[in-house]
C-alpha cells in the first residue's frame, strides 16, 4: 500500500491518494488499510517518510562506500569533489524537489514532522560516520564538528532548489564553485 501511495504522490501529489484507488490498486480493502494506517492521512504520512528515507539511505550509503575507498588524503580530497558535484547536479532535481515536498508536508502534522525528523537525524549521523574515518587518519581536523558538517551539507543539497525556481542570476557553475570552496575550508581549513 505505501509503494502504490508512493507512486501516486509521484504522479500526481497528495491530494490525488484515494483510499479505493489504493486498495484497488494492491488488491485488497479499505478495512485492510485502515486496520494499518488507522485513516488515509496515516497512509500518506508514512508514504511521505518513505519516499524520504528511501533515498536519503541510498545516498548515505554510495557517500560513506565511496570515502571508505579513499587511501589517501588526496584521494579523499578528490571524493569531497566528486559528491559536492553529485549532490547539487541537476540530475537530481527531482529528488531534490521530492525531499523537499515531504519536508513541506510536514508542516501542520506534528506525528509526520517527528517522524522525518528522526529519519533525518538517521541521515546526518550516517554522513558524519562517512567522514569520520578520514578524521582519524587526519585528514580532516579534530576540532570540526562532523555532525554540524552533515547538517550543513544536507540543507546545502536541498538549497539549491533556490536556483531551480525559475530563471536564476546564479548558474550551475557558480553555485559549484562557491559549495566546493566553503565545504574545502570547512574540511581542511
Amino acid at each position: 500500500m505505501i509503494a502504490a501511495t508512493i507512486e501516486v504522490i509521484d504522479e500526481s501529489g497528495e491530494v490525488a491518494v484515494r483510499v479505493q484507488d489504493i486498495v484497488t490498486r494492491v488488491g485488497t480493502q479499505a478495512p485492510v488499510l485502515y486496520r494499518h494506517f488507522g485513516s488515509r492521512e496515516g497512509l500518506v504520512m508514512a508514504a511521505q517518510a518513505k519516499r524520504l528515507v528511501d533515498d536519503m539511505n541510498a545516498e548515505v550509503d554510495r557517500f560513506s562506500q565511496a570515502f571508505r575507498s579513499a587511501a589517501t588524503a588526496e584521494e579523499f580530497e578528490v571524493l569531497v569533489e566528486l559528491l559536492m558535484v553529485g549532490i547539487t547536479g541537476p540530475e537530481r532535481r527531482d529528488l531534490r524537489w521530492k525531499r523537499v515536498n515531504v519536508i513541506g508536508s510536514t508542516y501542520g502534522r506534528p506525528e509526520l514532522a517527528e517522524a522525518v525528523a528522526v529519519l533525518l537525524r538517521r541521515t546526518i549521523s550516517g554522513i558524519a560516520a562517512g567522514f569520520r574515518p578520514a578524521q582519524q587518519r587526519g585528514w580532516i581536523s579534530d576540532d570540526v564538528d562532523l555532525n554540524a558538517v552533515a547538517a550543513w551539507l544536507a540543507g546545502h543539497a536541498l538549497g539549491r532548489i533556490l536556483i531551480e525556481l525559475g530563471d536564476s542570476d546564479v548558474t550551475d557553475e557558480a553555485w559549484n564553485k562557491v559549495a566546493l570552496k566553503a565545504l574545502k575550508a570547512i574540511l581542511f581549513g
